[in-house]
């Protein structure tokens, strides 16, 4: 280890969303890593938890001055978490941990004594991924289709667990990307990464919160954010439809072919126009949905300066005494 790797002024920055049954063993364990740290602090994003998670976290606060917290007024997701968790940190560096607990705090120190080579943001490789198959081989195929097909750069295998000098990252999370992606963006305003191999755990408690129709969603916010290509296969399609209908309607024309070959042809050209607007459907929605004239996130309360433009209580001429440890900039 880098003699001057404990100096490091760190923020371990936690999203969490109904992690009542983890939030405290990672408490302790994040804790006890952090405490090597000449500088640190332990920022909780609670993402509109329903059960107890809040709850806990205050009562981590109470008795410990270094952890703070946010909470959101309800579940933004996951990107809206960390983009909050990296506005607020405090310090020069940030590692972003699962309450899970399924990438291990004790491997922080590797992540950061990379990053002290001279790296903006350093992300942790799962060894031995301790994660549902399908869960594995969806992440791949993402990866696959991302970098082979759609030329998208991204670091190889990378994670959330990593650590980030913070200054970058809020430059990418503030970046106000209609689709943003964090791992995709890096590479796009030039930050100098690397990977380094980490060990992963199963998970201690409580459930997985990204279910088929989530990871669905994030690949193709990947796809169309992020690559082009889905739109010019869509420009060759339809030029390849427009040549092979005139190329039926000649042999038509000529008696070469009957109605069972016209049909399928109708129907091959028919699921190709299908397919394109479907792809261009995609690129649409994030254009018109009313989501995206919203902020990425209003919090509720927090025990730090809240920015006026996150809090969803800024225009309050009195204080909420419900909220009384809510403070505002």
């Amino acid at each position: 280890m880098r003699d001057d790797l404990w100096a490091t002024p760190i923020t371990a920055m936690v999203p969490c969303y109904d992690e009542e049954l983890c939030i405290e063993r990672a408490y302790r364990e994040i804790s006890a890593v952090m405490a090597g740290f000449a500088e640190y602090e332990i920022l909780f994003v609670d993402d509109g938890s329903k059960d107890g998670t809040l709850d806990l976290i205050k009562s981590f606060a109470a008795t410990d001055s270094r952890v703070r917290y946010l909470a959101f007024a309800r579940n933004f997701g996951l990107e809206a978490a960390f983009s909050a968790g990296f506005k607020y940190a405090s310090y020069r560096w940030t590692v972003q941990l699962d309450a899970d607990l399924q990438s291990p705090p004790t491997e922080i120190p590797k992540l950061v004594e990379k990053a002290l080579e001279g790296y903006d943001i350093v992300f942790g490789v799962r060894v031995d991924r301790q994660d549902p198959v399908l869960r594995r081989w969806g992440s791949s195929g993402l990866a696959f289709v991302a970098r082979r097909l759609l030329a998208i750069s991204l670091p190889m295998h990378a994670s959330v667990f990593r650590v980030s000098r913070t200054s970058v990252a809020r430059r990418i999370v503030l970046a106000g990307l209609r689709t943003p992606y964090f791992i995709a963006t890096a590479p796009l305003i030039g930050a100098r990464c690397a990977v380094v191999p980490t060990e992963h755990s199963a998970r201690v408690g409580g459930t997985a919160k990204w279910s088929l129709t989530k990871l669905v969603s994030h690949a193709m916010d990947l796809f169309v954010g992020f690559s082009v290509r889905p739109l010019a296969a869509v420009q060759l399609t339809s030029a390849f439809c427009v040549l092979f209908t005139g190329v039926v309607l000649a042999l038509l024309a000529l008696g070469r072919i009957g109605s069972a070959g016209t049909t399928a042809a109708v129907l091959v050209v028919n699921a190709a126009a299908f397919l394109g607007l479907g792809v261009l459907t995609r690129y649409l929605i994030p254009s018109i949905r009313v989501r995206g004239e919203l902020p990425s996130y209003l919090i509720r309360e927090g025990n730090l300066p809240i920015d006026a433009v996150d809090d969803l209580y800024a225009h309050d001429e009195a204080p909420v005494t419900q909220h009384s440890e809510r403070t505002a900039l």
